[in-house]
């Protein structure tokens, strides 16, 4: 397995680029000729590629989930194919296939569906959200800006991008074609929030935002771009979904908060 190639589009994540890597080859996503390089001497592709789930400025919002989940893993998978990659393997949002058909996840559910065509050996992950997606939460703990939407009783098992990577790793070896998987621990949203508090040693309370009052607000975000407006329909339907996948892995949620907290002051 060599260098994953990466959307020309930069964003911030929670998972960093490091030292551990042997190469890095950035190309444009959405354009096959500047990702011919990065096949070469490849027998696998491993794609997490994606647009980010979060809200971002308008500017940026021209890059739909469609335009890069969809079309842009497309693209990596016919120059993928055209290389003759032996494996190429995907990592999508677990509930895709009950949870309805948000932009979000019709746009993954779409890619899955030409990657099944493909004469390649491939494998589907569908993974519960990762620890990283909650730093924000975490961040807004710390000013006591916390709020759930609805009564925040959902319930969901995210597990650590570590735990995730080793999931992966180990279903190619056990040739897998499609697996589920999620964390060791299963938490209401409610009490992720309160974690994220407890983090900071705050004693703040967690409030709930209505149904309605979230729906109301979620229609708003049309007017911030597509992506925001496929974003906010995202959020509020996980809101009010149980996300428990099959459980793997043994990092705890707490532990990665605690660690995060203790980095962040840190650096301040």
């Amino acid at each position: 397995m060599g260098p994953l190639p990466l959307p020309s589009l930069t964003y911030k994540t929670g998972c960093n680029l490091d030292e551990n890597r042997n190469e890095i080859y950035v190309g444009d996503l959405i354009d096959e000729n500047t990702l011919v390089p990065a096949f070469e001497g490849m027998d696998m592709v491993i794609s997490v590629a994606g647009a980010p789930q979060r809200f971002i400025g308008v500017r940026g919002g021209r890059h739909t989930f469609a335009h890069i989940d969809d079309v842009g893993n497309r693209t990596l998978l016919a120059g993928a194919a055209k290389a003759k990659v032996n494996r190429f393997a995907y990592v999508a949002n677990f509930g895709g296939r009950f949870m309805g058909m948000s932009e979000v996840l019709r746009a993954q559910e779409s890619f899955i569906a030409a990657l099944r065509s493909t004469s390649m050996r491939t494998l589907v992950v569908r993974a519960a959200p990762v620890f990283a997606n909650f730093e924000p939460l975490l961040r807004r703990a710390r000013k006591k800006r916390v709020r759930v939407l609805g009564t925040g009783w959902a319930e969901l098992n995210p597990i650590h991008q570590a735990d995730l990577a080793t999931a992966v790793v180990d279903a190619l070896e056990a040739n897998e074609k499609e697996i589920d998987v999620g964390g060791p621990e299963v938490w209401t949203r409610r009490e992720i929030a309160e974690l994220a508090v407890a983090a900071w040693g705050r004693d703040a309370k967690v409030r709930g935002v209505p149904w309605l009052l979230a729906n109301y607000w979620s229609q708003f975000a049309r007017f911030r771009g597509r992506h925001n407006k496929a974003m906010s329909s995202f959020e509020t339907t996980v809101a009010f979904t149980d996300i428990v996948a099959p459980e793997y892995g043994e990092r705890e949620l707490e532990a990665y908060f605690a660690d995060c907290v203790s980095r962040w002051s840190a650096e301040d």
